[in-house]
């Protein structure tokens, strides 16, 4: 009878199964939430290899600030400067990698480009650039990029706002509209201070219609009044600031946030009616006749007429052609795409006669929002009001307003309120109305609410749906 007998293991046996019960047990509770030690170790190690690559792509999140950065752009509205001179009535200091220089009173600094530099005025003076009228508070940064010198103003939000208001609303328009515009003011200005329009020279904004015009006008005590009684005012909705938008007039009726797209609140920028009893007429009549009815009826650009030839093609494909670069504008075949580019040929040989213009798509509100050309080698179709303005002031001569005004020069026509008639000549009859997108609160519309004894909240609740009137702290 043969014995078998259990032979002991050996000690690296056995100290080999003993850690690997001990992790399998620790596997175990790790898995269970249980070692939130061991599990803080280990992410720390997958952490520690990841955060270069995770760095890439994080954007932080800008603060808002009250203090703020504006490119100052040249008289033809380029940011970029062939030479900057700077002067200041009680002389001027300069700083440059921490180098201070004093300029005296009314002598001229000419910045010479090597550096980044940075001028405060001395004294109550203020610093004038060389080409605007206007003097600047606060501080000038000019520095020198690759498309050219850039001048950035460092300034306060009121401060900007003393520059701001004159340049968009006169200071006859009454207390109450300018204190509606100075809100609309601090609060796109606010909106905007948490990100940069220009991140080469951190700005947030520039001078122009793009954003504000800021420092065209002087201040005045009208609009200085009117800053200081709303101080921190700005318009939220839902704990956010709302990005107000403001134009000039309106056609008679506002236009609502799907003008933009998705990017702007339809639960504040609605459509409506703006005058005393709204009219049955479709949009298409209404827009070729008067409306006495409409509060900003006699604003000379509540109504105007223009006349497009087709004999300018050439600005016509140079129009269109740009408008390729950008997605969604142009709606065509590939074919029609490859002679709109060809530039090396004419536009008539390219594209032949333009033969109709058409309006295909309006916002509720009655604006254009897509347009048919019809030429004789094929059609194209032009999105987005701004690109129709654009695309038809190629071929406008000139526009004349109600008031029988004519306006000669211009390159985008007031507002996409239009509608076109084809003459028997072969030329276009535009008749449209209002000056601008026609979204958020209208200038002369606000002058005339307060003329009717509107106070500047009734006015902000006009224009600006389901918003409340916060106070920045």
């Amino acid at each position: 009878m043969t014995r078998y007998s259990i032979k002991k293991p050996e000690k690296k046996v056995l100290l080999f199964l003993i850690l690997l019960c001990v992790g399998l047990f620790l596997l175990i509770l790790y898995v269970q939430g249980e070692m939130s030690g061991l599990q803080k170790l280990l992410m720390k190690n997958t952490q520690s290899k990841n955060t270069e690559v995770k760095e890439d792509n994080v954007v932080e999140e800008m603060p808002y600030t009250l203090d703020l950065r504006i490119v100052i752009t040249r008289g033809d509205g380029s940011a970029y400067w062939d030479e900057v001179k700077v002067v200041s009535e009680e002389g001027l200091q300069t700083e440059s990698g921490g180098q201070k220089t004093m300029i005296g009173p009314s002598e001229t600094y000419t910045y010479g480009g090597e550096t980044t530099v940075c001028l405060s005025a001395l004294g109550q003076g203020q610093l004038h650039i060389q080409g605007r009228e206007q003097g600047y508070e606060g501080t000038l940064q000019i520095c020198r990029t690759e498309q050219g010198i850039m001048v950035v103003n460092e300034i306060q939000m009121e401060a900007y706002l003393k520059r701001v208001v004159p340049s968009e609303m006169p200071r006859t328009y009454g207390s109450e509209a300018l204190k509606a515009q100075a809100i609309c003011a601090r609060t796109y200005a606010y909106a905007h201070s948490n990100a940069y329009a220009y991140p080469d020279v951190q700005a947030h904004m520039d001078d122009t219609v793009s954003f504000q015009v800021y420092n065209n006008c002087s201040e005045s005590s009208e609009t200085n009044q009117a800053i200081a009684e709303t101080a921190g005012e700005v318009l939220t909705k839902g704990g956010e600031v709302v990005p107000t938008m403001y134009y000039s007039t309106s056609c008679g009726y506002m236009q609502d946030g799907t003008l933009f797209g998705t990017s702007a609140d339809c639960e504040v920028y609605t459509t409506g009616y703006c005058g005393m009893e709204t009219p049955q007429d479709a949009f298409e009549s209404y827009i070729r006749k008067s409306d006495p009815g409409a509060y900003e009826s006699q604003e000379r650009y509540f109504r105007w007429q223009a006349t497009a030839s087709g004999e300018n093609l050439d600005e016509l494909r140079n129009a269109l052609c740009g408008l390729l670069k950008e997605d969604g504008a142009i709606s065509c075949y590939k074919k029609m795409q490859r002679r709109l580019s060809n530039t090396k040929k004419s536009a008539q040989k390219e594209l032949g006669d333009l033969e109709g213009i058409k309006i295909t798509q309006r916002n509720p509100g009655g604006a254009a929002m897509a347009m048919e050309l019809s030429f004789a080698s094929g059609k194209v179709t032009v999105n987005g009001e701004l690109h129709i303005r654009q695309v038809l002031g190629s071929i406008v001569s000139g526009l004349t307003l109600q008031n029988g005004e004519i306006i000669s020069q211009m390159s985008t026509l007031p507002s996409a309120a239009i509608s076109v008639d084809q003459q028997s000549n072969g030329t276009y009859l535009i008749y449209g109305g209002g000056f601008g997108h026609g979204v958020g609160m209208s200038q002369n519309g606000a002058k005339a609410l307060c003329a009717m004894g509107y106070t500047y909240k009734d006015i902000l609740q006009y224009y600006y749906k389901n918003t409340t009137l916060s106070r920045i702290q």
